[in-house]
């Protein structure tokens, strides 16, 4: 197999580090094709311990690893296919529309953390880019992601989910006052515009509120105050 820079049209992904390669290779949504080390990395008797009960070609190569790193000093590379798993039925995030790879790696971090496995997105970024990967920190292989063609598509399937939409309009609710109806989906838009391209009629929409002296939160931040409030414990 040639290991080649990334592209969003191949079949296959990589893991840049040690520890998102070590969530890969205990994920059982994905299939790991090899493991690329360098020289320098340290712990490789533990490495090659988990390549050897899992059966995974491990390659030491430094001409490899510093041809594919993206950023200095990575010494562990996983080699994956590309495994987009379907959603279930369940508490939601939808993105749509994300464009910022570190942003849609760190939401996926986070939506985990606070035990959203089902995600959601809609024409954004590719979620399989090395650097979507890294940000997420192998969360990514812990969790359902699905791309929808159009919000259209995943309302037809996900109709019993009430969707609450992060947008400030004048209809829109406090986080600190909505209500809360389960199965819910909590739906953002992109850093940019929002979702100001999108039809919400029949979604709740819903804004946090913020002091004057800033002009609103990123979306990680955002995403990450909703999915507290959404999963606090009353």
């Amino acid at each position: 197999m040639e290991f080649c820079k990334y592209k969003k049209d191949l079949n296959f992904s990589y893991t840049m580090g040690a520890f998102p390669t070590i969530e890969l290779l205990h994920s059982k949504n994905y299939k790991t094709i090899a493991v690329l080390v360098h020289s320098k990395y340290d712990d490789k008797a533990g490495l090659e311990k988990i390549c050897d009960e899992k059966g995974i070609n491990l390659i030491y190569n430094d001409k490899i690893v510093n041809k594919l790193q993206s950023k200095e000093n990575t010494f562990v590379i996983g080699v994956f296919e590309k495994n987009f798993v379907k959603i279930k039925k369940d508490n939601h995030i939808l993105l749509c529309e994300p464009r910022d790879k570190g942003n849609l790696g760190t939401i996926l971090r986070t939506a985990l953390g606070f035990g959203f496995k089902n995600i959601a997105i809609i024409d954004g970024c590719d979620v399989f880019d090395p650097k979507t990967v890294r940000a997420s920190m192998g969360a990514i292989f812990k969790m359902n992601v699905e791309i929808f063609k159009t919000f259209e598509e995943y309302k037809k399937t996900f109709e019993e989910n009430n969707i609450y939409s992060f947008i400030l309009n004048k209809d829109s609710v406090s986080l600190k006052n909505v209500e809360i109806k389960k199965p819910f989906t909590l739906m953002f838009g992109n850093e940019s515009h929002g979702l100001e391209n999108f039809d919400l009629k029949g979604t709740t929409p819903v804004f946090i509120e913020q002091s004057e002296d800033i002009d609103s939160f990123n979306l990680p931040i955002a995403s990450s105050i909703a999915m507290y409030k959404f999963t606090e414990k009353e």
